[in-house]
Parts: C-alpha cells; sequence; structure tokens
C-alpha cells in the first residue's frame, strides 16, 4: 500500500470552476526505468505540464514536491524512509502524482507553475512486492531545479472541475462529458486528503475494490487505469493540477486511502469515496 509524506500547508488554487492558465505551458517528458528516472535537471520557472513515461518492466509511479529552502533531497529521502512528521520540515507542498503501467505511457498530464529558484523532489514510492524496498530506496528519485528569474507567459481563461474534500466526503461533479478534462483539488477538512482518481475494470465494484485495500493486496488488479493523485494538508491545494482524457461510457472513481492515525478507519470505509459518470455522448 502507497504511503506518501505529509506535507505544509499552502495557498489555495481555485475556487470557481473557470482559472487563469498559461495558453501553451512548457511540455516536460519523465521517463521511468527499473530504478531509476530520466528527466531534465534544471528546468526554466513557469507553467509546466510533466508527462510520464515507464519504460521499465514493473509499475512505477512519479510523485513531485517543492521542497523548503535550503533543503535536500538526501534528507526528503531519509525522512520517507522512516514515514515520521519531519518530513513536513523539508518539504513545502506537493504537485501530484502519476503513474504508469510497464512499458506504458500515463494518460494523463501534471500541471504546475514552476516556482523560480526553487527545488522540486522527484520520486517513487512503490514496491515490487510486499517485503522489497520501496523503490526509491533503490535509488529511484532526482532533484529538478528552477533556474532564477521570471517567466514570459500568455494566458487563457482555461475552464476547471473542481473536486472539494471535506471530512470525510467529496463535492465533486457526478458527470462529465467525454474528453479532456482538468481536474483541480481542494481541502476544506480539518484533516489531510487526497483525490485518487481510478478508471476500473468494467463490472469492478467499490465493495471489490475495498475488500482488496483492506486485505493488503494489489488494487491495481481491478483498474484499467490509475489517473493520478492529488492531495493537501488542511484548508490548502496542492501546486498541480491533472488534465485527463475521459472516455466515454466509463465510470471513473475517486477516493481518499488515508488514515488519521494507525489504528484510525481509512477515510473511503468513512464514507470518503465517489462515482463520476462519463456518457457515451456528449449531452446524453
Amino acid at each position: 500500500m502507497r504511503e506518501l509524506l505529509i506535507i505544509a500547508a499552502v495557498p489555495l488554487l481555485v475556487g470557481g470552476a473557470v482559472f487563469e492558465a498559461p495558453a501553451k505551458p512548457r511540455a516536460v517528458e519523465a521517463i521511468a526505468t527499473d530504478y531509476a528516472f530520466q528527466l531534465p535537471r534544471e528546468l526554466p520557472p513557469g507553467p509546466t505540464t510533466f508527462h510520464f513515461q515507464n519504460n521499465g518492466k514493473v509499475y512505477h509511479e512519479i510523485a513531485i514536491i517543492m521542497l523548503k529552502p535550503g533543503a535536500t533531497i538526501d534528507q526528503v529521502v531519509e525522512a520517507a524512509k522512516v514515514q515520521t512528521l519531519s518530513s513536513a520540515s523539508v518539504t513545502d507542498a506537493l504537485v501530484g502524482i502519476l503513474f504508469a503501467g510497464p512499458g506504458k505511457r500515463s494518460t494523463s498530464g501534471l500541471s504546475t507553475e514552476l516556482l523560480p529558484g526553487r527545488q522540486y523532489a522527484v520520486w517513487c514510492n512503490f514496491r515490487d512486492t510486499t517485503t522489497a524496498p520501496r523503490h526509491f530506496e533503490m535509488g529511484m528519485y532526482s532533484l529538478i531545479n528552477v533556474r532564477a528569474g521570471s517567466a514570459n507567459r500568455s494566458s487563457a481563461n482555461v475552464k476547471a472541475d473542481t473536486i472539494v474534500a471535506t471530512d470525510y466526503s467529496f463535492r465533486y461533479p457526478r458527470t462529465l462529458s467525454p474528453g479532456r478534462h482538468t481536474l483541480v483539488f481542494r481541502n476544506d477538512g480539518k484533516v489531510r486528503h487526497e483525490v485518487n482518481i481510478i478508471l476500473p475494470k468494467k463490472g469492478v465494484t467499490f465493495e471489490q475494490m475495498f475488500a482488496v485495500r483492506l486485505a493488503g493486496g494489489n488494487p491495481r488488479v481491478l483498474n484499467d487505469e490509475q489517473l493520478g493523485v492529488l492531495f493537501a494538508p488542511p484548508g490548502s491545494a496542492p501546486l498541480g493540477r491533472l488534465d485527463v482524457n475521459l472516455l466515454p461510457g466509463r465510470e471513473y472513481r475517486i477516493i481518499c486511502v488515508f488514515m488519521d492515525d494507525p489504528k484510525a478507519p481509512r477515510h473511503f470505509q468513512l464514507g470518503m469515496y465517489g462515482s463520476i459518470r462519463v456518457p457515451s455522448k456528449p449531452g446524453s
């Protein structure tokens, strides 16, 4: 089961359905192998969309976080190994997470505004088996340095579909049209939450999904695709947004798997899950 770092609070993204975004963000292709990333070590500031290609033989993720000024990638790795609250002292904010199976490319993009002079850590937290080391412990992490200076940008109004977390439920659009959408996330709750966006195989029920997770099994066997994850501490939002392509006639699931403490139930057990229907034809 994937465990995520606890991060410090960051300002909210958007509260409405329309926000100003760059007309043409820079595209960055991040490539995973077993067990390393191939991606630029330095980027200019400004609007950027990450895409994720997995050239390895096992499942990988790419998680991107912004470090606190002066923090090092080694500090982040050590904090992640012991899973302590000290991770909040070295990370400022999460951008988001993308996933890809062996030999596949994520259909989603992860967009953000890279801030000048900042550093972003990139890592994979998966294990190949329950007893295997996590991929970042095998060297699967990297650092992106963002150059100082201002970014040249043009902007346009972009419609976003907002998913809002409360304690313990989601507010979200129940139906979305087929095709491209920008998804943003905001946590209005008093504890940290995530939105994990999944395309299950046809016929898979919530009960089946929950049973596999609670038994410590691999939930990916029930999915056609895991589109991405956005999560945030209470009263904040991540720095990233997901650019997704929704398939006609399918049903997407959203779920939060966090726990408030090691003995508490997972948030989906408290009702924090939902379903987004995509009709076969627009307007149907």
